[in-house]
């Protein structure tokens, strides 16, 4: 990624400041969380990662028609309010995989960190596993 980019990328992580969504979750999985994303290159793997999604909806097709062909035993679970992964867009497994369970909660995108989000992703994985003898 030429320095521009990069700059760019770690700029917007600056300016996020990671500490200010502190209140929001549960303070030792915020604890855990911004000690990951505290280390020392971090910041670059993040905005390398980031900048990288620019490619993903290239590989759309591919990885339609990987599940269209394999149909893998798929739960999805989606949070209404994820600002980076549309509600919208669950719908679109079950065109490629029809018997898919899908889920869309009244959640975010960590609703696996928070509760009762938790314990209804849980008894859903729960169900998901036992029907499916997995």
């Amino acid at each position: 990624m030429n320095n521009t980019i990069r700059e760019r990328a770690e700029n917007v992580f600056q300016e996020l400041d990671l500490r200010g969504a502190s209140g929001v979750y549960d303070p030792d999985l915020w604890t855990d969380e911004y000690a990951m994303l505290s280390r020392p290159g971090e910041t670059a793997i993040q905005s390398d990662l980031f900048y990288d999604y620019r490619t993903n909806v290239a590989s759309y097709p591919q990885w339609q028609a990987w599940l269209r062909k394999t149909q893998p035993k798929t739960l999805v679970i989606w949070g209404r309010y994820d600002p980076s992964q549309p509600a919208a867009e669950a719908p679109a497994y079950g065109r490629d995989l029809p018997h898919a369970e899908i889920h869309v909660m009244d959640a975010g995108h960590f609703a696996l960190d928070l509760a009762p989000d938790a314990d209804a992703i849980a008894a859903w994985m729960r169900d998901f596993l036992g029907c499916n003898g997995l």
